[in-house]
């Protein structure tokens, strides 16, 4: 189905309680042609000529517009009274390189240009907002935030504030917003995050609450909606290959050598085709998206069992989501997010090659690393660091403005605002048709399919 014009239509508290009439505080240092217009300052979803021109003409023949993105970016006038206005900020899901980056850029930019002086960090995501009615007391209390308590948390790995993944009760999250008083909400996570984001969004909205609701992608799996690259993933890709090289000199240290090494991506191989592409010397890659047929003369083992004679040793990344075709179980569980609990195609494989090259009588050592956790525990890289720290600011403008129920994306290399009805439409999968993939099997020398 084609997304149509309105589909990208971003909601504003603006229209509900009022136009935003305050001056920006940041107009003192902003030229005028630096704050953005809602209507004239967009980016078409399909930027390429053939699209465009088909676009176009309907637009002629129809009087309709081609679909496209706000930009992110400040807004002249305000929503809200920087004095009156409280943010809560929370962090979700699994752990990622860069979300104290993304934290402290936000608090930075709410109370030291923006003026806001009532920021919160809720702690251990979604559960952060437990909270007993008749007392009030939370769970678990929440953080004060300013510009000297975010200092230096970006040289940190992990989330200072906490994060856990699911009690998305949206009901009970906004009953803990309206008692905090709270006008901003920031998510930071995933898909689940986000979709528990775009609940929570709707609840406000049928209670009739002035509150606005932001979310900011975040996934090493680099699988949003709308976002081409997330937070992160850089760092994440850079620790891949480290990992890679590892399995590669085991690999090569011994007779028929095989480095089988595990990379993160449930649903998406975008973060091991990406390191892949980043490593000369590699033999095999598989990710979820190519179904892996293991027997056969064309199967995986047969295939891999030639290579390993041919050049003396293999190198195998496998994604974490690859080859779940081979469990006649698979997919029949969920974790506390909603994710589908995923079997272990690493350990299966590091158990059926060694067998299977026994039974084909051929010497070999096998030497299996798994650096899931440590590709997600990192501190960004300077260009991840960068490209959180404008996530972060543009999330705040974009809260400032009156802007809700969206997300912070990232298209052809600008921030831009997406509503969160159609960012959670479905998830995004690694194109095996793209540029990347064949520069994957071109250097492989794999099959297209086993």
């Amino acid at each position: 189905m084609e997304n149509s014009r309105a589909d990208f239509n971003v909601e504003s508290l603006t229209t509900r309680y009022g136009a935003a009439t305050r001056p920006s505080p940041l107009e003192a240092s902003f030229s005028a042609h630096q704050f953005l217009d809602d209507s004239l300052d967009r980016i078409l979803v399909d930027i390429t000529l053939r699209n465009s021109i088909k676009h176009l003409a309907q637009r002629s023949e129809e009087g309709t517009e081609p679909p496209s993105l706000e930009l992110a970016g400040p807004r002249e006038k305000i929503f809200w009274d920087p004095a009156n206005t409280r943010v809560a900020i929370v962090t979700c899901g699994g752990l990622a390189p860069g979300l104290n980056n993304v934290v402290q850029s936000m608090v930075t930019m709410l109370h030291d240009r923006y003026q806001v002086r009532n920021i919160f960090g809720v702690p251990y995501g979604y559960y952060g907002f437990a909270h007993d009615a008749d007392s009030k007391r939370f769970k678990f209390p929440w953080r004060r935030l300013d510009t000297r308590s975010v200092q230096n948390i970006d040289f940190e790995a992990g989330s200072f504030l906490g994060s856990a993944r699911g009690h998305s009760n949206p009901s009970g999250i906004v009953d803990a917003l309206v008692l905090r008083d709270v006008n901003i909400l920031f998510t930071i996570g995933g898909d689940g995050t986000l979709a528990g984001a775009n609940a929570i969004a709707k609840e406000i909205a049928r209670r009739n609450l002035p509150i606005a609701v932001i979310g900011i992608p975040k996934t090493i799996d680099n699988d949003i909606l709308w976002v081409s690259k997330s937070f992160g993933f850089e760092t994440a890709v850079g620790k891949a290959v480290e990992a890679i090289r590892c399995g590669q000199a085991e690999a090569r240290g011994a007779v028929n050598g095989i480095g089988l090494v595990k990379i993160m991506g449930r649903q998406s191989g975008a973060l091991t085709a990406n390191a892949a592409a980043a490593v000369n010397d590699i033999d095999f890659v598989l990710i979820p998206e190519v179904e892996l047929k293991l027997e056969g003369e064309h199967g995986f083992l047969a295939v891999l069992a030639r290579r390993v004679v041919e050049k003396g040793y293999a190198t195998v990344a496998v994604a974490e989501g690859a080859g779940q075709n081979l469990f006649p179980d698979a997919g029949k569980e969920t974790d506390a997010s909603g994710n589908i609990k995923l079997k272990d195609i690493g350990r299966h494989l590091k158990e059926i090659i060694p067998a299977e090259f026994k039974r084909r009588g051929i010497e070999t050592t096998l030497k299996y690393i798994d650096p899931s956790y440590m590709l997600r525990a990192q501190t960004t890289s300077a260009d991840d660091s960068v490209f959180c720290a404008s996530l972060g600011q543009n999330a705040v403008h974009a809260a400032m403005a009156g802007k809700t129920n969206m997300m912070v994306g990232y298209s052809h290399e600008q921030f831009t605002h997406v509503p969160l009805s159609i960012v959670t439409r479905g998830r995004k999968h690694f194109d095996i048709d793209s540029p990347l993939w064949l520069s994957v099997l071109g250097t492989t020398g794999q099959p297209a399919h086993f």
